[in-house]
């Protein structure tokens, strides 16, 4: 009942005051209970206001920050989706429930086992979580409709627009000199066009400018 009386104020409070309220969104975010998705030791902090980390590298986006990122890029059913950040399969499976079949890229081990067991205790069927560094996805050979990438990145996608269809759509928080915002890339036939969203902030989730790699 207290994740339930949560999940409604988060919906209530955070989502539908700021402009969330298409309905399957809303539906979406309802039906997924953000508790099963945790850690024992942070399950009492489902739903807060804010970015809930696992660890360094890995972390659930802010309910609002992703609930925007639909809306930008609007997900329709006949979609097939690629997911950057796994989210121990939370926001995973609420895009399961929006569109047609979600890729879920996880560089995070114990994130990658974690988001396993949770997808596959909820039965979802069109669902693939793959083990990978996020700047090295050459083997990955499908393209997509809308990529979403679950957190900042500080220079421009390069690698993550490739996996793009003609007419498709990523959106992401990128980084820039003095501030960050939410941007929506379109993938044209050559090159893309890129919009500036509105100002917003959440971990880095892909260093292309450092070019550190991560210890799997």
């Amino acid at each position: 009942m207290q994740h339930t009386t949560r999940k409604l104020n988060m919906i209530e409070s955070q989502l539908k005051p700021n402009n969330i309220i298409d309905e399957n969104l809303i539906a979406a975010f309802y039906k997924v209970p953000q508790e099963d998705f945790l850690p024992d030791a942070l399950k009492n902090l489902s739903y807060i206001d804010d970015h809930i980390k696992f660890s360094k590298h890995s972390f659930i986006l802010k309910p609002l920050i992703f609930a925007k990122f639909l809306n930008i890029i609007k997900p329709k059913l006949p979609d097939t989706i690629l997911e950057i950040g796994s989210g121990g399969g939370y926001t995973t499976s609420v895009l399961a429930n929006l569109v047609n079949f979600v890729y879920s890229i996880e560089q995070d081990k114990s994130i990658f086992d974690l988001t396993i067991k949770n997808i596959k205790s909820k039965n979802y069927v069109n669902i693939n979580v793959l083990f990978s560094n996020y700047r090295k996805l050459d083997d990955l050979d499908v393209k997509f409709n809308k990529i979403i990438i679950n957190g900042t990145v500080n220079a421009d996608p390069l690698n993550l627009l490739e996996k793009l269809n003609v007419d498709g759509k990523l959106v992401c928080i990128l980084k820039e000199k003095f501030s960050s915002s939410i941007y929506l890339y379109n993938k044209k036939i050559s090159g893309y066009e890129k919009l500036k969203i509105m100002n917003a902030s959440a971990p880095i989730i892909i260093n292309y400018i450092d070019k550190e790699e991560f210890n799997f």
